[in-house]
């Protein structure tokens, strides 16, 4: 019973993050705002997230539920379709993610606190890949690997985050230029990268 008063706390918690991110932004969005949406007192929110940080990126993740959950069944897809059109449906999906992550990441790189919660998170993984989306791209690209449909000697990590990057390093570029994603840029970007990791063709 405990668990389940737990589970829909950190719900209300989610969601009041949502609202008030919503009506004040990021840089506005106090903890005490949030508890005082959610109806709990503001210590409650640290009994069910370390900080205001990964309040933020939960209350962005449960909004992008679907997304992450087809994310998370990439790996399954292996060995069907082809490898690029499975990424580039991955990062189509990503895409509308990745406009809801840029306001959370620009809050984190400027507002002193959420900078300093950042870089502790950073810390405690060292070198490690972030959890969610990079872990699900890799374990998808490792599993290509095995089925002999990707270059065996490039890491499934190191991979993921270079297509990872790409799509947002697209993200970005496209943002400041006022203009949208389209499945047909990430498809090309998708097809120059596995240029680089497809296996060779045998000699004849």
């Amino acid at each position: 019973m405990a668990n389940d008063r737990g589970e829909v706390t950190r719900a209300r918690l989610i969601e009041a993050t949502a609202q008030v991110v919503r009506e004040v932004g990021y840089a506005h969005a106090s903890t005490r705002a949030i508890a005082k949406a959610a109806g709990v007192a503001e210590g409650t929110i640290y009994r069910h997230f370390p900080d205001k940080g990964a309040l933020f990126l939960a209350a962005v993740m449960e909004s992008n539920r679907p997304i992450i959950e087809w994310v998370a069944g990439l790996p399954a897809r292996a060995g069907l379709d082809t490898v690029e059109a499975n990424l580039a449906d991955c990062l189509v999906r990503l895409a509308g993610l990745r406009d809801q992550m840029l306001p959370l990441e620009l809050a984190l790189l400027t507002d002193p606190e959420l900078a300093g919660q950042n870089r502790r998170m950073d810390s405690v993984r060292p070198g490690a890949l972030p959890a969610g989306p990079p872990e699900y791209v890799a374990d998808y690209l490792a599993a290509e690997q095995r089925l002999g449909r990707v270059r065996t000697d490039v890491a499934p990590d190191q991979m993921a985050i270079v297509i990872l990057a790409t799509l947002f390093g697209l993200s970005i570029l496209l943002h400041s230029a006022g203009t949208t994603m389209t499945r047909d840029l990430l498809a090309t970007a998708i097809g120059i990268l596995l240029a680089g990791i497809e296996p060779s063709p045998p000699r004849a």
